[in-house]
C-alpha cells in the first residue's frame, strides 16, 4: 500500500463504524484499517464455540448418541439443511459453499471488461463491512479470518466480482462467494494503491492476477488460509453488498440534496420570483424536518439578493414555489436510509448466530419439553439477519425520493427555457435564435433521463422468486434495489447539472443584459439579441458586478459554474459542459464553495430520530 502520511488507521469495533468513515475507507485506498483489540477477543470467545461444536458432535458419535444439528457446521446448507456432515468433510463443505456459490454474472461475456464486476469502491466497503460484522463476536470465525480480511484491505486486494447473482437473502450469497473464493485461490483480482485507482475505466494498464498464483505473497502468506468450520458460511451469509452500496448512496444522496438546493436558488433567482413561499413560519406550520431544512437552505442561499422579488407576480410556478415540500420529502427519506443502513453497518448479519456471553437460548427455556431429541443443540440460533428486507425497502425509496430531484429540477430547466414562462427571458436563453437552438436539447437530455430514471424506481423489494426447493421462499432482491438507486444518483446528478448550465446563463440575461422581469412584449430591441452585445455583456471581467446582484450562496454558485463552463453565445458541444459541471457535483466543490460563501455550512441530513426525540423545525 502507498505511503499516506496524515491519514490515520481506521479502528474497527464491530459497533461504531459511521457512513463517513466507510465512505473515506472505500474510496481512499490509503486508509488501512485496524481492529480493537476488545473486538479481537470476542471474535476468540466465538470461535471457541465452534471448536465445542465440532467437540460436542465427534464425541457423539464415537458414542453413539443422537448427533446435534447445527445449521451450516454438522448440517448442510439450504435445502440440504437436516443433511448430517461426516466431520471429516466439516472443512471441505465450507470451501464447497465458496466454489458452489461463485455463479455471478455480468453486462457481457468478456472477462477482461470492468463494466461486469463491481466497482473498487464497492468492494471495499463490502469488505469493511464483513469485517465489522465479524468483529461483533457472534459469527464463529477465527481470528486468523478477521486478520486476512485487513489484510486484503490494507493491501488493496480487489477481486473481480460479478454484479448480478444475488437475491439478497440469505443476504448476497453469490457476489460474497466471489468476494472470497480468492482465498482458495480461484477466482482474479487486482491491487489498488490510492484514490487514482478508482478511475479505471479498462483494465488496460491495470495488472489482472490469478489468486492461485499470487494472492498469498500479496497478502503475505506463505500459503491462503482457507475457511475453516463456519467460515464459509459466515464469509457469505448477510446482505453485505446490498449495505455497501446503500451506505454508499446515503452519503452522495446527502450531498445532492443540498446540491438540488442551490440548483434551485439560482433559478429562482433568474426568474426573479417569490420568497415569501420561503418563510419559516410556512414550514414550521407543517412541522416536516426535511422540508424546514430545504426552505432554510434556501432562504441562506439567496439571502441579499437583488433579483428576489422584482417580478410583479403573485406566485410562482410548482417546481420552485414548493421545491422545499419535494426536496424536503426526499431529504427525510434519506435520512430513513440513514438510519437503516446506519444499524447495519454495525451489525451481525449472519446465520447462526452465536452469544458465548449470554444465558442460554430463550426457547431452551420456554419450549424445552415440546423438542426432539435431535434438536439439542445449546449453542447455535439459526434466525434471519441475513435477509435484506431493511436494505431492499430503503433503497427503494431512496430510489424514488432521489429520482424526485431529478422530476423537478427538470421542470425548473424547462421554465427557464420557455420565453411565456421565464419571464421576460428569450426563448432557449441564446442570442440569435432560430439560427442557435441553444439549451433546447439539454432539456431533451434532461428529460432522457428523467424517463429512465423514472422505470428504475419501480421497486424490487415487492418481487421474491422463491430458491433452495423453496425452502427460501422468500427473498428481498435487495442488491438488485441498491444497482438502481447508484445508476438513479448518477442520472439526477446529471440533470442538476443541467439545471445548474441553464440557470446560469438565465441570470447572464437577466443581469448581465438587464433583461426585465415585468416588461410587456418586445420591448428587448433587436441589440440585446446580438451575440456580440451577449458576449461583452457575460464576458469573465463582468462576473464580478453580476454576481453583487445575486444572494451569497448562489453568487458562489454561479462562479463555480462559470468555472467550469463558458456561456453559450452561440451553439456548440454541450457534453463537456455537462460533465465539468457535473464534476464540480460529484466531488462535492459546488456545496464546498458555497458554504465557505455562506460562513455556516448548509444543512445536513441527521438520521431519522425516535420517538420522543426534539420536536420537528424545532429552531423555528
Amino acid at each position: 500500500m502507498a505511503d499516506a502520511p496524515g491519514l490515520k488507521p481506521l479502528i474497527l469495533d464491530g459497533r461504531s463504524l459511521s457512513i463517513e468513515d466507510l465512505v473515506r475507507l472505500a474510496r481512499d485506498p490509503r486508509i488501512e484499517v485496524c481492529c480493537d483489540p476488545s473486538a479481537l477477543a470476542t471474535v476468540a470467545r466465538g470461535w471457541a464455540e465452534i471448536q465445542a461444536i465440532v467437540r460436542e458432535y465427534q464425541e457423539a458419535l464415537a458414542a453413539g448418541r443422537t448427533l446435534p444439528r447445527v445449521y451450516g457446521v454438522t448440517t448442510g446448507f439450504g435445502e440440504f439443511k437436516s443433511q448430517r456432515i461426516d466431520p471429516a468433510h466439516f472443512e471441505q463443505m465450507q470451501r464447497n459453499i465458496l466454489l458452489s456459490h461463485s455463479v455471478g454474472v455480468g453486462e457481457n461475456p468478456d472477462p477482461n471488461d470492468p463494466i461486469n464486476y463491481f466497482p473498487v469502491e464497492v468492494v471495499r466497503a463490502t469488505l469493511a463491512l464483513r469485517l465489522n460484522a465479524f468483529l461483533k463476536g457472534h459469527s464463529g470465525v477465527r481470528p486468523e479470518l478477521v486478520e486476512c480480511i485487513v489484510r486484503m484491505l490494507n493491501r488493496g486486494i480487489i477481486p473481480l466480482v460479478p454484479i448480478r447473482g444475488s437475491l439478497g437473502a440469505s443476504g448476497d450469497l453469490c457476489p460474497l462467494a466471489h468476494l472470497f473464493v480468492v482465498l482458495l485461490g480461484e477466482g482474479r483480482y487486482f491491487v489498488v494503491q490510492g484514490p487514482e485507482d478508482l478511475e479505471y475505466k479498462t483494465y488496460a494498464g491495470v495488472e489482472l492476477r490469478e489468486a492461485r498464483t499470487q494472492l498469498a505473497a500479496d497478502l503475505g502468506y506463505d500459503r491462503l488460509p482457507a475457511p475453516s468450520f463456519k467460515e464459509g458460511l459466515a464469509l457469505t451469509n448477510g446482505a453485505t453488498f446490498s449495505a455497501a452500496m446503500l451506505a454508499l448512496a446515503v452519503y452522495d444522496a446527502e450531498r445532492l440534496a443540498n446540491t438540488a438546493d442551490i440548483a434551485a436558488a439560482l433559478t429562482l433567482e433568474a426568474i426573479c420570483g417569490r420568497s415569501r413561499a420561503l418563510d419559516p413560519k410556512v414550514h414550521a406550520a407543517r412541522g416536516l424536518d426535511g422540508q424546514c431544512d430545504s426552505a432554510a437552505n434556501l432562504r441562506a442561499l439567496i439571502a441579499g439578493s437583488r433579483l428576489i422579488d422584482v417580478a410583479d407576480d403573485v406566485q410562482d410556478a410548482y417546481s420552485v414555489r414548493c421545491t422545499p415540500q419535494v426536496h424536503g420529502a426526499t431529504r427525510d427519506a434519506i435520512a430513513y436510509a440513514r438510519m437503516v443502513v446506519e444499524r447495519e453497518c454495525n451489525a451481525a448479519t449472519d446465520n447462526p448466530l452465536f452469544f458465548p456471553d449470554a444465558g442460554p437460548p430463550w426457547d431452551q427455556e420456554t419450549f424445552y419439553a415440546n423438542r426432539p431429541e435431535s434438536f439439542a443443540d445449546r449453542h447455535a440460533y439459526s434466525a434471519g439477519n441475513f435477509h435484506g428486507q431493511p436494505l431492499a425497502l430503503a433503497a427503494d425509496f431512496l430510489t424514488i425520493a432521489v429520482a424526485e430531484l431529478a422530476d423537478i429540477g427538470e421542470r425548473r430547466t424547462q421554465m427557464l427555457l420557455d420565453a411565456r414562462h421565464n419571464r421576460n427571458l428569450p426563448s432557449n436563453l441564446i442570442a440569435q435564435g432560430g439560427l442557435n437552438t441553444g439549451y433546447m436539447i439539454a432539456q431533451y437530455t434532461a428529460a432522457s433521463v428523467v424517463s429512465e430514471n423514472k422505470v428504475l424506481a419501480h421497486p424490487a423489494a415487492v418481487d421474491s422468486i422463491p430458491s433452495s426447493s423453496n425452502t427460501e421462499d422468500h427473498v428481498s432482491m435487495s442488491s438488485i434495489a441498491a444497482r438502481k438507486l447508484r445508476t438513479v444518483l448518477g442520472n439526477t446528478q446529471a440533470v442538476l447539472a443541467i439545471e445548474l448550465l441553464v440557470a446560469a446563463q438565465a441570470i447572464d440575461w437577466r443581469v448581465g443584459l438587464k433583461w426585465d422581469p415585468n416588461a410587456r412584449g418586445d420591448a428587448r430591441g433587436t441589440e440585446q439579441t446580438d451575440p456580440h452585445v451577449f458576449a461583452a455583456a457575460t464576458e469573465a471581467g463582468q462576473r464580478a458586478q453580476i454576481v453583487r446582484q445575486l444572494g451569497r450562496g448562489t453568487g458562489a454558485a454561479y462562479l463555480a459554474v462559470r468555472s467550469a463552463a463558458e456561456p453559450m453565445v452561440a451553439d456548440r458541444m454541450l457534453e463537456p459542459d455537462i460533465r465539468a459541471v457535473r464534476r464540480l457535483i460529484d466531488d462535492a466543490a459546488l456545496p464546498a464553495c458555497v458554504d465557505a460563501a455562506l460562513g455556516t455550512p448548509l444543512r445536513r441530513i441527521p438520521p431519522l430520530q425516535r420517538a420522543g426525540a426534539a420536536a420537528p423545525c424545532a429552531s423555528f
